[in-house]
C-alpha cells in the first residue's frame, strides 16, 4: 500500500530533564531512552524497542500521567513502531499520547498537530479513509487557528491533505490542498526548495493520474508567478523527454507484475549532468509496485544529448514515462 508522504522528520527525543535531580528509577529511564534514541538513530529498531518500552513504563510507573516525559516516551515508541511498520502497535501508542496531550493542553492546541498526523499515517494504511481524512483536516485546523494562515507547518498539512486525495483519485480536494501548499510554499520558501518541488510534483501528478495536460500548463504558471519576474527563467521547468533521448532502453515486464496482472503508467523524474547521462531517477507519482521498479532501473540507463544555455552545458531536470502493457497467458 502506498504511504502518504509526509514533511515530518521521524527523529526520537533526546532527555532534556536534570537527570541529577531524578530518583534512581528515573535516572534509569533516562538512560534508557538515550539508549533508545542512539539505536533509533543508527537504524536498529529491534534493539531500541526494548529500551523504549522499559523507559516509559518506569516513568509511567512514578511520574504524573501528564508529565512531559511520559509524553516524549510516548512518542520516541510510536516511531520505533511506525519504523518497524507495526501500525498496529503504533496506532494505539499515538492513541494513548493524544489522550495525554488532550488533559495537558486541550483538546485545540497546536501540540497536538504532530500526533494527529502520525494517527493519520497509522488510519491510511489501515484503510480507514474517513477517520485519516479527520485526523489530517483537525491537525490543520489546530495549525492554522494557533499558527495563522501563512506558516510552513500549515502548507505541510495542506500537502499531506493533497497527497491524501490524490491517492484516493479525488481530483478537486486533492487540486485545492496543492494549489494552497504550492502558494504557501512559494511565499515563505521559495519556488527553489525541496518542500515546493514535492507539492509540484503532486500537482504534476494529478495531470497524469487524471489525464489533464492542462493542470501541467497551470502548474508552470504558478511557478512563475511565484518565482517573480526575474527569476521566472530560473525556476524549475520539467519536460517531458521521451522523444529526446539518444537512447531510451524499454523497461522489463516483471514477472512478479504478471503474477498480479499489473499495468500502467509510470512517470520517472530524472536529472540529467553536463553529459547527458542519468545522475538520479526515481518514480516521482508511486506507480504500481514492480513496475515502478522496472521503470526506474530503465531510467538510469537513459542517455540524452548535452542540453546547453548560451552555448554552455547544464544539468536539467525532466520526465520519462512508461507505459506497461501485456498479454497475460
Amino acid at each position: 500500500m502506498k504511504i502518504l508522504l509526509l514533511l515530518l522528520a521521524t527523529l526520537l527525543f533526546v532527555n532534556s530533564f536534570n537527570s541529577s535531580q531524578e530518583s534512581p528509577e528515573l535516572q534509569e529511564a533516562s538512560t534508557l531512552n538515550d539508549s533508545a534514541v542512539k539505536l533509533f538513530n543508527q537504524g536498529k529498531y529491534d534493539q531500541a524497542l526494548a529500551p523504549a518500552k522499559r523507559a516509559l513504563e518506569i516513568r509511567e510507573k512514578l511520574l504524573p500521567r501528564t508529565d512531559p516525559r511520559i509524553s516524549s516516551s510516548l512518542t520516541n515508541l510510536g516511531e520505533i513502531y511506525l519504523a518497524k511498520k507495526d501500525y498496529k502497535a503504533a496506532k494505539e501508542v499515538y492513541l494513548r499520547l493524544l489522550q495525554v496531550q488532550e488533559e495537558l493542553f486541550g483538546p485545540e492546541d497546536v501540540n497536538l498537530a504532530y500526533t494527529l498526523d502520525r494517527l493519520a499515517l497509522v488510519y491510511y494504511v489501515a484503510g480507514n479513509d474517513r477517520e485519516t481524512e479527520t485526523a489530517y483536516k483537525r491537525a490543520l485546523a489546530l495549525r492554522e487557528k494557533s499558527l495563522g494562515p501563512n506558516n510552513v507547518q500549515v502548507a505541510q498539512s495542506l500537502f499531506a491533505l493533497g497527497e491524501f486525495y490524490r491517492f484516493r483519485r479525488k481530483l478537486e480536494p486533492a487540486l485545492e490542498n496543492y494549489r494552497r501548499s504550492l502558494k504557501l510554499y512559494g511565499k515563505l520558501t521559495g519556488v527553489m526548495t525541496r518542500e515546493f518541488e514535492r507539492a509540484s510534483d503532486g500537482f504534476a501528478c494529478l495531470g497524469y493520474d487524471h489525464r489533464k495536460p492542462e493542470l501541467w500548463k497551470e502548474l508552470s504558471e504558478i511557478r512563475n508567478q511565484l518565482a517573480g519576474r526575474d527569476a521566472a527563467d530560473e525556476s524549475e521547468s520539467v519536460s517531458v523527454l521521451n522523444g529526446k533521448a539518444l537512447s531510451l532502453p524499454k523497461p522489463e515486464y516483471p514477472g512478479n507484475a504478471a503474477d498480479r496482472r499489473l499495468t500502467g503508467m509510470v512517470v520517472v523524474k530524472v536529472e540529467i549532468d553536463e553529459t547527458g547521462s542519468v545522475i538520479g531517477a526515481r518514480d516521482m507519482c508511486q506507480g504500481p509496485p514492480f513496475l515502478s521498479e522496472a521503470a526506474v532501473a530503465a531510467a538510469w540507463r537513459a542517455r540524452f544529448s548535452p542540453t546547453t544555455i548560451d552555448g554552455q552545458p547544464v544539468k536539467v531536470r525532466g520526465i520519462i514515462q512508461y507505459n506497461f502493457t501485456t498479454r497475460f497467458k
